[in-house]
C-alpha cells in the first residue's frame, strides 16, 4: 500500500467491481480526508458517515447496518497500520462541512445489460 494525498477534491469517484458494476470509494464531498484515513474514504465507506471510528455496533470488521460490508474504520486502522501511520487515526476529525457535499451515502451503480 502507498499514501494517499489529496488533491482535486473530486465530485465522483467510484471503482469497477466487476464488469458492469462500480461501486462508491469517494463520495465527491469536496473537502477529502483521504490523507489521513489511509486513502479509504469513511464518508463513501461508513453507513453512518462516522468520522471518528467505528460505531459500537460493528463486529469482527463488519458494518451492522450493512452485514455484507466491511467496516469502513475496521479498513481504515488495517490500511494505517498496513502504512506505519496509526498516528493518523489519533487526532479528532473536526465536523464535517457539508456544505460541499453530494447527498446520499454509499451508492453502487450497477448495468444490468453489462453486469455478469
Amino acid at each position: 500500500a502507498k499514501p494517499v494525498f489529496p488533491a482535486l477534491n473530486t465530485k465522483f469517484m467510484g471503482g469497477s467491481e466487476r464488469q458492469g458494476v462500480w461501486d462508491e470509494r469517494c463520495a465527491g464531498c469536496g473537502n477529502c480526508l483521504l490523507g489521513v484515513t489511509g486513502g479509504i474514504c469513511p464518508i463513501a465507506r461508513c453507513a453512518k458517515r462516522l468520522m471518528n471510528g467505528p460505531c459500537g455496533g460493528s463486529a469482527n470488521g463488519v458494518c451492522e447496518i450493512t452485514p455484507d460490508v466491511p467496516c469502513a474504520w475496521h479498513l481504515i486502522w488495517e490500511r494505517l497500520e498496513e502504512l506505519g501511520q496509526t498516528e493518523q487515526y489519533m487526532p479528532i476529525i473536526p465536523a464535517k462541512d457539508w456544505t460541499t457535499a453530494q447527498g446520499g451515502g454509499p451508492r453502487k451503480i450497477i448495468r444490468e445489460d453489462l453486469a455478469e
